[in-house]
């Protein structure tokens, strides 16, 4: 169900949405209505909403001003303008606020609905890629990687492992399967390769509710995952390809692999035949940090962050570092933490916001530096700027660089 917020000054159009809404549209509740923007972000923060439906021009405090403070406490709601045919030049000028729904009065009911639909997608869309996964956790990354290829010739070492991860099910209990999806049209796919399969690693989560979900092998094009479920049922992945197609708006394959009931039926499967993603130079690479030469790891490390520094522009995932330094993912991920003391996501992110402060002391337009420091799309840059800075770009060059 989304929740929606109507703003108008004009109590027929108030109505008239309303009673649209709750009469035909089923999936959707209004749950509060304002005649002005002062009014509305004062509900907002006590009461937020997932889509928020106002007119531009109102008393007290217009559209464009409630969606420019609306944006200040939340990025995660979807404004939809309305505006009459002599002011709608004016609405694009919303544009530049994030706004990309626009209704013109008199009000068309299929164009309404049409826009709400795509709102909720887009809803959809920001969860699904900026949530956090269940799966990110190096260590237990890097011990089901180790399990598949075999490195665990002993139980009770396997074992004694998988306690001291905290794993929600048991080494005897955890029923599942790998399946192997490939992305098809992935051109269209704007936002990152680890976006995508966050995206798609979420939508699994929404749809089957797996206690444990995990991307084993990710390439361009496809990504095996191991997939876990307590009642150990399988679903059929129909769903999953509808779901990716309508609102991620790319095409996938999902092949299962294999099953498994247990993790010791995982240890002594012998799986890595299955993978050729199990070279021999990255299966090298995955001993324990304190059993491989200290100097070697600050070695490969510095390297990666020598390659970082100069592709940083890139669509850089965390496992094309890794393979150019001949690391599986997670052991990189270890490794890079150990010698960096940070992450190798924040450290990216830091490399690309002093770029980008750098760029905005000169005269680029500030979109393009988005582009220019490897951000697709304003959003995330947005959100990681402010972050880092305390600041938004614009009010990082007139309040912070005029002082220097």
């Amino acid at each position: 169900m989304y929740k929606v917020m109507i703003v108008d000054d004009e109590v027929i159009s108030q109505e008239i949405i309303q009673e649209f809404i709750e009469s035909y549209l089923p999936d959707y509740q209004v749950v509060s209505i304002c005649s002005n923007g002062q009014e509305a972000l004062e509900t907002f923060q006590h009461a937020p909403a997932d889509i928020v439906i106002t007119d531009i021009r109102m008393p007290v405090m217009d559209g464009l001003t409630l969606i420019e403070e609306l944006n200040k406490l939340s990025k995660n709601y979807v404004p939809i303008i309305v505006s009459s045919y002599s002011e709608f030049e004016y609405a694009k000028s919303a544009m530049r606020l994030g706004v990309t729904y626009f209704l013109l009065k008199p009000l068309d009911f299929k164009e309404l609905t049409h826009t709400l639909t795509a709102s909720a997608r887009s809803l959809d869309f920001k969860y699904l890629t900026s949530s956090s996964l269940t799966w990110l956790d190096d260590d237990r990354e890097l011990y089901m990687t180790n399990i598949l290829s075999g490195k665990y010739t002993v139980q009770e070492t396997a074992m004694e492992h998988f306690s001291a991860l905290d794993f929600p099910f048991s080494y005897e209990q955890s029923g599942g399967m790998c399946v192997q999806i490939h992305f098809f049209n992935t051109d269209n796919w704007i936002y990152g390769k680890d976006t995508l399969l966050t995206a798609i690693a979420n939508l699994m989560n929404l749809l089957y509710s797996p206690r444990f979900l995990l991307p084993l092998f990710r390439q361009k094009s496809k990504c095996d995952y191991l997939f876990m479920q307590e009642d150990h049922s399988m679903p059929d992945f129909q769903q999953l390809k509808e779901q990716v197609k309508q609102i991620l708006g790319i095409t996938i394959s999902a092949q299962p692999l294999f099953h498994f009931a247990s993790i010791e039926q995982l240890r002594i499967g012998n799986y890595s035949r299955i993978f050729p993603e199990f070279k021999k130079e990255i299966l090298l690479s995955e001993e324990e940090p304190q059993d491989i030469d200290k100097n070697t790891i600050q070695a490969n490390i510095e390297n990666a962050i020598a390659y970082m520094k100069e592709h940083y522009a890139e669509d850089l995932s965390r496992d094309d570092v890794a393979e150019k330094v001949y690391m599986s993912g997670a052991h990189f991920s270890r490794c890079f933490k150990m010698v960096t003391h940070t992450s190798y996501k924040d450290y990216l992110t830091e490399i690309r916001m002093q770029k980008a402060i750098e760029l905005l002391k000169t005269n680029m337009k500030i979109q393009d530096i988005v582009q220019q420091v490897g951000y697709p799309a304003p959003n995330r840059f947005n959100i990681n700027f402010r972050h880092y800075t305390s600041y938004s770009p614009s009010e990082y060059r007139i309040h912070v660089l005029k002082m220097m």
